[in-house]
């Protein structure tokens, strides 16, 4: 089991618009939520076919690990059609699968206010400032011509704020008209779902502050050749992240572990794994971001074997040939023992766990590491449809970096995080001279 979360005063609720929320948490394997993975299960399952889902299949026996993985099937989606789930349970793994293509489906069914206007014809207290636009860098905004805006609720400043509508949708613009186009570059960064709106809110802040750890120390990695901190796995102490470990040793797949964590001080990790005796059966890769250390890094050690399925099972229809080889090309023993050379310094007891027994608590906490990062709105997007009922939220964090999708340029943080580390360590070395 992770360790008891932390019990500080009472923290007041998370407002949006004129409701004020509050969600104690009840489940704490590998995760926080409010509801075990049999209740959310149950919850959700009459509502599958709605969302296009025909199929939530377990591929855990394709690997040799066991830790459970599946995979959901829309065959008639307008984007992805499949998603992916892992757990430390079957019926966790299955939730998983089952809420990611959720979220799809809510994305791709947007029923949100917007406005057709130019940046320029936005309230002053209403719009996001031009340098922190999520968009394409170097794309053909213009503050001028008319875009069109979806209408969120900033947890930092209450108040309506609008965002590009592709920063929100999965799925074109509000109306169907010829011509059409956006200067953003849509992805899924930021959108969750979850049993309560606290608990889809607290899922989607972890997923944006995660991709932006990883871009400061890509970068960091790619401009300074800076190392990324490998973990000592001798300094994890969590028995969950140990069993993890186990498992993988017995499985004979290597697991690597990184310490992404950047200036928010939200513990990220990313997880590679490869196998130990077979080459060229690729190089995986995972995420994970929390309060408790040991659900982050449990997260990405995990989703390293969920990628790891997925290229196994071949049914992932963004994964394209270039991908592919560029994968399995990426375990030869030169590169392995590259890898392995990194010194192991970094240690896994670095952090303490922050997390409360709420998710209000949570994501007080959350906002207070995203001020620390000079953040100054957070916007939230209710994609709840009353139907069903289940909580979907799109969270937009203007300012904070995302995927490296092709064509990325990056922006003002991972730049000035790769400056910062520079002038630390020239700083240190004065100090020893």
């Amino acid at each position: 089991m992770t360790d008891s979360p932390t019990s500080p005063q009472a923290e007041p609720g998370i407002r949006l618009g004129d409701a004020v929320h509050r969600a104690a948490k009840r489940f704490f394997l590998g995760t926080h939520r409010t509801a075990t993975p049999e209740e959310t299960l149950a919850r959700i399952a009459p509502h599958l076919g709605r969302c296009g889902i025909t199929r939530l299949a377990d591929v855990t026996g394709l690997d040799r690990l066991g830790i459970h993985t599946v995979l959901g099937h829309r065959p008639n989606s307008p984007t992805l059609s499949g998603s992916a789930g892992k757990g430390f349970s079957l019926a966790a793994a299955t939730v998983s699968a089952a809420m990611e293509a959720i979220e799809f489906h809510h994305a791709e069914t947007i029923r949100l206010p917007y406005v057709e206007a130019s940046w320029n014809d936005l309230p002053a207290d209403a719009r996001i400032p031009v340098e922190r636009l999520p968009g394409t860098k170097n794309g053909s905004f213009r503050a001028d011509r008319p875009e069109f805006w979806a209408w969120g609720w900033d947890l930092m400043n209450n108040r309506m704020v609008a965002a590009p509508w592709a920063s929100v949708a999965l799925l074109g613009n509000p109306v169907a008209r010829p011509g059409l186009r956006s200067f953003y570059a849509m992805g899924t960064n930021g959108l969750a779902s979850g049993n309560h709106v606290l608990e889809a809110i607290a899922s989607a802040l972890y997923e944006v502050i995660e991709r932006d750890s990883a871009a400061c120390w890509r970068y960091a990695a790619q401009a300074l050749g800076w190392p990324t901190p490998r973990v000592d796995l001798s300094t994890v102490d969590s028995p969950v992240v140990q069993d993890l470990l186990r498992r993988f040793d017995e499985a004979g797949i290597c697991p690597l572990l990184f310490d992404l964590t950047a200036d928010m001080g939200v513990p990220t990790y990313l997880s590679i794994v490869y196998d130990r005796d077979v080459r060229k059966s690729g190089m995986h890769r995972g995420y994970g971001t929390h309060l408790e250390p040991a659900v982050a890094m449990s997260r990405a050690l995990t989703e390293s074997v969920q990628s790891r399925l997925v290229l196994i099972a071949g049914s992932r229809d963004d994964f394209f040939r270039r991908d592919l080889q560029r994968n399995q090309n990426a375990d030869g023993a030169a590169e392995v023992a590259a890898m392995e050379s990194q010194p192991a310094t970094a240690d896994a007891r670095r952090f303490t766990n922050q997390s409360t027994p709420t998710f209000e608590g949570d994501i007080t906490r959350l906002l207070a590491a995203l001020r620390r990062g000079g953040v100054e709105q957070v916007l939230v997007f209710d994609l709840t449809q009353e139907e069903m009922g289940i909580p979907v939220v799109r969270v937009v964090v203007p300012g904070l970096e995302g995927y490296g999708f092709d064509f990325y340029t990056p922006g003002a943080r991972p730049v000035a995080f790769a400056n910062a580390l520079a002038t630390h360590a020239a700083t240190q070395a004065g100090a020893a001279s």
